[in-house]
């Protein structure tokens, strides 16, 4: 095996998930997996969405907030509007970002 070989399949063992940067209308944000341990020896695939933290006010406090994607529904996907509960929780701890603050 390759000495190039060994280090990419080093590197593959390692992974932990990928993420895209995406743009909706309002803002840029992070989308993509992370597999994590299932307590059971396995491994369960999470989607996760991940926005800046509007509410950052010290150094202290995260840059970015990771949540787990919600599952889309046919009427979501269809262009219709999230019902209002739903958009508002993943509303909170957003803000609109420039490409440079994107990953």
């Amino acid at each position: 095996m390759s000495e190039q070989t060994k280090k990419n399949n080093e590197w593959a063992e390692r992974e932990v998930g990928a993420l895209w940067k995406k743009q909706s209308a309002t803002q840029k944000f992070l989308s993509g997996h992370i597999k994590v341990d299932d307590g059971m020896g396995g491994e369960e695939t999470l989607q996760v969405v991940i926005f800046m933290n509007k509410h950052k006010n010290k150094d202290t406090h995260p840059d970015f907030r990771i949540y787990k994607s919600l599952p889309r529904t046919q009427e979501t996907t269809s262009g219709q509007k999230p019902p209002a509960s739903e958009e508002t929780a993943v509303a909170s701890g957003v803000q609109e970002v420039s490409e440079e603050d994107v990953l």
